[in-house]
């Protein structure tokens, strides 16, 4: 019966098709993550990776989010000194792959087939959040993997409701958390339906959970330690005002209301299946209601609600904070495809084709990544090109290596030194009203009243041209930038992209 709802290979040809699906992953990525033009995001957690290699985060720099994924990342910083962009670029496709491969075995331990886990684990995969996520330098996927594996120890302690599997997975929790702040209504929706599901697991099992969350949390109460102002700045305050002031600035503060909110999350679901998954699978929730549900199925419930919680928080929404709902939408929707094996032939075929037509609009924006690239060449090489070309020029006009600039990743690559009071990219810069010229200072961040600092020992390069505003936010952050250079007699030199601008001290002509 199951072999009509898909054309699922046989037991002897299941390996090879399994290692084609997952070479073909391995490419996708691979291709995309050299293919995704740079997002406005991608500057921050470059520079924050790398001077982790060799600088205590918030003590010695700022940083905008919690450390788990600046440390994380920081090894790179040495073993690709050249290259560490790229490097960056395709360990996070790595993180994507094994995430995948998580969920799917999370699938399989929750006594999903293996068919019906590989379908619901490639519809994730076609959402434009995890398509995004997984090609990019951010702090999501990373978060994702670890919480994909709390569900999956999570599962195993349902089964076995033994302390070390609730204190392991609420550790992974916890240490989604210390990644990304909107991962942690996941893991608190978890200790929930532990707690009402009572019996053999209930309070003593919770406290287990929230035990090892409290371990998985220590790098936040590190990070706190090295400099709690600039940690409670970085982690929690700057969240908390800096988007609204900047939106309001630029007279789009409407854009963060709640119906904006609502209006965009919606949007971003519905770029890949998500939007549809959700529907069909509250639909049968609510058909199947008074159904003795197993804990795996009630589990996925619980997580799916504080995910949806979890990607509404963050102010704007942006599609990447739609990752916590992934990992529980994996294991509903593998339940599902699983009952669906019961239904007649026709709902199981439409089921299943309206899925794969949903899973479409999830795969557009990277497939004309891809399109592009294969055109025009890789955004990412031809940036690390130009930050190489760039070192070289700095270096032979003026015998120095220092830059400043609020565009780190496009430079990191070439050898020159970063100020790292620029360490948090345009964002604080962009906002330094709100912090002032005193707080900026004690946490080592550049704002624009803060610009005459670079006075007392110039930089031999600036680098401009990247924070040139858009429709939406017209602002442009470079500017102040760019009059730096000039009042300050660099000469200005054109970035082989045609969009960089790179100001050097003392410039000597031939």
């Amino acid at each position: 019966m199951y072999r009509q709802f898909v054309l699922a290979p046989t037991r002897s040809r299941a390996a090879p098709v399994a290692l084609m699906v997952a070479l073909a992953l391995t490419l996708w990525f691979g291709l995309t993550a050299i293919a995704t033009p740079f997002d406005h995001d991608e500057s921050q957690y470059v520079a924050g990776a790398y001077f982790s290699s060799h600088l205590l985060i918030f003590r010695d720099f700022l940083y905008l989010q919690p450390p788990l994924h600046a440390w994380t990342y920081a090894p790179l910083a040495w073993i690709f000194p050249g290259d560490m962009v790229l490097a960056m670029r395709l360990a996070t496709a790595t993180t994507a792959l094994c995430t995948l491969l998580t969920l799917w075995t999370a699938q399989r331990i929750a006594g999903i087939s293996r068919d019906s886990a590989a379908i619901a684990t490639l519809l994730v995969a076609a959402t434009a959040a995890f398509q995004f996520t997984g090609s990019v330098v951010r702090n999501d996927m990373l978060p994702t993997l670890l919480s994909a594996g709390g569900l999956l120890v999570s599962l195993l302690a349902l089964r076995h409701c033994t302390p070390r599997f609730w204190c392991a997975a609420g550790s992974l929790f916890g240490l989604a958390i210390a990644t990304k702040l909107n991962f942690a209504p996941l893991g608190l929706m978890t200790g929930l339906f532990v707690i009402s599901a009572g019996g053999r697991c209930g309070l003593r099992a919770a406290c287990w959970l929230a035990a090892g969350a409290a371990v998985g949390m220590v790098p936040m109460l590190l990070g706190w330690m090295l400099s709690p102002g600039a940690f409670l700045y970085g982690v929690f305050t700057y969240g908390a005002t800096a988007p609204h002031a900047w939106y309001a600035a630029n007279g789009a503060f409407g854009e963060l209301d709640g119906v904006e909110k609502l209006t965009d999350l919606l949007k971003y679901l519905w770029k890949g299946p998500a939007l549809t998954a959700l529907v069909l699978l509250a639909a049968n929730w609510i058909a199947t209601r008074r159904r003795v549900r197993s804990p795996g199925r009630r589990l996925a419930i619980w997580m799916t609600g504080g995910a949806l919680i979890g990607a509404a928080l963050p102010t704007p929404s942006q599609v990447q904070y739609l990752m916590p709902l992934l990992p529980p939408l994996a294991l509903a929707l593998g339940y599902l495809l699983d009952d669906a094996r019961h239904w007649a032939f026709a709902p199981r075929q439409a089921l299943l084709g309206l899925l794969c037509l949903a899973a479409i609009p999830g795969m557009l924006t990277a497939t004309r990544h891809v399109e592009a690239m294969l055109r025009e060449g890789s955004p990412v090489l031809k940036a690390g090109a130009a930050a190489r070309w760039a070192g070289r020029t700095v270096r032979v006009m003026t015998g120095d290596d220092d830059v400043a600039t609020l565009s780190p990743h496009m430079i990191l690559g070439s050898g020159l030194r970063l100020d790292p009071r620029f360490a948090p990219g345009p964002f604080a810069w962009r906002t330094g009203w709100t912090m002032g010229a005193p707080l900026a200072r004690r946490v080592h961040a550049m704002i624009p009243a803060t610009l005459p600092d670079l006075d007392r020992d110039p930089p031999a390069a600036i680098l401009t041209g990247y924070e040139a505003g858009t429709r939406k936010l017209p602002l442009r952050p470079d500017d102040a930038l760019d009059a730096y250079a000039r009042q300050h007699g660099y000469r200005m030199m054109a970035m082989p992209d045609g969009v960089g601008r790179l100001y050097v001290r003392h410039y000597q002509p031939d």
